[in-house]
């Protein structure tokens, strides 16, 4: 029996691509900033600041296979996956911008609220990139055109990466201003990012069809 050879415009595959863009855009500012933030911006103990990650990472291993088993029993008239992340581009865009946000607590409550901003983020995360790399797999049965997909997506985060690791610390000098003032210069950052990624995350939706 002869397989049906399922084509994807060069549009769709960008527009795929630009998922993987918005979620390198908060996971390379976690990988590469948050524990810099932690300690020589929020003032909490490089310890303390150490013991968060590694809960929120243990945490997020339990994660990742429910929003598996979820992800695979959604139908929607959109699909299984794709839904997701229209679903999670709000919650993604929100918990990024206040994992880097500076609220005036003792060094109990900035602990407390450091650890479940980023559990909360890292959690999101998941539940945003797990359907995502699923989708995919659906868009097309041909190959060669996964293959495009996948190079085009992996294009996208790169540049992202490129983004966080040239310009965010620029962007925090820029926003930060004459006075200095690390922690609006971060928040200013994060929320552009934030915003962009939100937009990504949208188009995405819309520009990839499940097949």
């Amino acid at each position: 029996m002869k397989t049906q050879t399922q084509k994807v415009s060069m549009a769709e595959k960008i527009g795929y691509s630009l998922g993987d863009g918005s979620a390198n855009l908060i996971f390379q500012m976690m990988m590469m900033f948050q524990l810099f933030f932690y300690t020589d911006v929020f003032g909490i103990k490089a310890t303390a600041a150490g013991m968060i990650l590694l809960v929120a990472r243990i945490f997020d291993a339990f994660v990742d296979p429910v929003v598996g088993i979820l992800s695979d029993r959604t139908n929607t008239r959109w699909g299984k996956y794709r839904p997701w992340l229209l679903w999670t581009a709000i919650p993604f865009a929100v918990f990024f911008i206040l994992a880097f946000t500076t609220p005036d607590l003792s060094e109990r409550g900035k602990i407390i609220y450091a650890g479940i901003t980023y559990t909360l983020l890292m959690s999101i995360y998941s539940f945003n990139n797990t359907p995502y790399a699923s989708l995919g797999g659906v868009m097309t049965s041909d190959i060669k055109e996964r293959t495009s997909i996948t190079s085009i997506r992996f294009v996208a985060a790169t540049i992202a990466q490129f983004v966080v690791q040239g310009l965010t610390l620029p962007l925090v000098s820029k926003f930060a201003g004459e006075s200095g003032d690390k922690g609006h210069g971060w928040l200013c950052t994060i929320s552009l990012f934030a915003v962009i990624g939100f937009v990504f995350l949208v188009i995405t939706f819309f520009s990839s069809r499940e097949r």
